[in-house]
């Protein structure tokens, strides 16, 4: 994996084991791990599970990105936290087989 890509996904892996962990999120934590997952998205060195999971990822930043409140996007947090929690899983996994 290029160095870059491998960086992308873990600011990825780290973000949203903070999210995990914290159960909240900012509307600065979201523009950022969207940001990033659209860049990792781009990167030819993805595979097609990631790809799926990047794109899962955009769609849940862009609907939380349209609620107006920092409660209402930690409520949409709390509404989609087994969601979180694949995506978090899935990230785990990639550097566990990566290892």
């Amino acid at each position: 994996m290029k160095t870059q890509t491998k960086e992308r996904a873990q600011i990825i892996y780290s973000m949203l084991e903070d999210i995990h962990q914290n159960k909240s999120l900012s509307e600065e934590q979201l523009n950022k791990l969207t940001e990033v997952a659209q860049l990792l998205k781009e990167d030819v060195e993805i595979g097609e599970k990631t790809s799926g999971v990047l794109d899962d990822m955009s769609e849940f930043g862009e609907k939380a990105l349209q609620l107006s409140t920092e409660q209402q996007l930690n409520d949409y947090l709390k509404q989609e936290n087994q969601q979180v929690e694949e995506f978090f899983d899935h990230f785990k996994m990639l550097f566990e087989e990566k290892s």
